[in-house]
């Protein structure tokens, strides 16, 4: 009896120090972000305390500081204070964690910033949703998620590459999504790309670790459906149109010396 309550007594001693080490380490990494006599925080000061605080397990205060350290696009190049591809590893942290808040924070400033991101570099878009998809996310989350890879690709310059990236991306989120609702709307979208693409010449899409053929998409397109929610019917409708107007301008490119790397991707 004596021994057991010896071990619990020494096991809550060991989970408060290392509750306390966890907390000493976040409050270095803030340390990072706060300005300084001089002014801001260096950028690598403050992308190095938003990583170490995502390693720490506080990926809702990562995501909420990056709030206002992601500059917004059209501000000036030296209000800058994190890049866009470190807000990307926050981010993708951010939807990893089991924080519903933190990731639905992180799809909100993904799809806020969408815009001034490529679709074709890798680096701009979270790797926990780069051809896969976790089926938890919450629907504000998926659906913001969605939203932000339309506006990337169609804000980013329209070539066969940025459309591969985007129909690996749509075939995984469709591929790993149990709901039959959300996998129509989706549907909706690979239809579009999926019907540009078959008019390029190559039938298999490389993309990271991915491969999708045209079988596959062709088969996700044929899922197509209407939404019984009206609202989530015309969003997707809209996204589709979105994609369907950018499509059509999306030409193939010849491989360029050094450039296999980029489309693999």
């Amino acid at each position: 009896m004596l021994n057991r309550q010896t071990e619990r007594r020494l096991s809550q001693e060991q989970a408060d120090q290392q509750r306390q080490l966890k907390l000493d380490a976040a409050m270095r990494a803030g340390q990072l972000i706060s300005p300084t006599e001089s002014g801001s925080a260096h950028p690598a000061a403050m992308a190095s305390g938003l990583l170490a605080l995502t390693k720490l397990d506080y990926a809702d205060l990562a995501v909420a500081l990056l709030v206002d350290l992601w500059a917004e696009e059209g501000e000036e190049e030296q209000q800058k204070r994190i890049s866009d591809e470190t807000a990307i590893l926050v981010i993708d942290a951010a939807l990893r964690s089991t924080s519903l808040n933190a990731q639905l924070v992180a799809a909100e400033l993904l799809c806020r910033h969408a815009t001034k991101l490529s679709v074709s570099q890798s680096l701009h878009w979270p790797s926990a949703v780069d051809g896969s998809w976790n089926p938890h996310f919450k629907p504000k989350t998926k659906l913001l998620i969605v939203e932000a890879l339309v506006r990337m690709a169609t804000a980013s310059a329209p070539n066969e590459g940025a459309l591969r990236s985007v129909a690996v991306r749509l075939y995984g989120i469709w591929r790993d999504e149990p709901k039959a609702s959300v996998r129509g709307c989706i549907g909706k979208l690979i239809k579009v790309v999926f019907d540009r693409l078959c008019q390029f010449r190559h039938k298999e899409l490389v993309h990271g670790i991915q491969m999708v053929t045209l079988s596959d998409l062709e088969r996700a397109a044929e899922s197509a459906a209407e939404n019984p929610d009206s609202y989530l019917n015309d969003l997707s409708d809209n996204l589709a149109n979105r994609l369907k107007e950018w499509a059509p301008a999306c030409q193939g490119q010849p491989i360029m010396p050094g450039a296999l790397a980029t489309a693999a991707g």
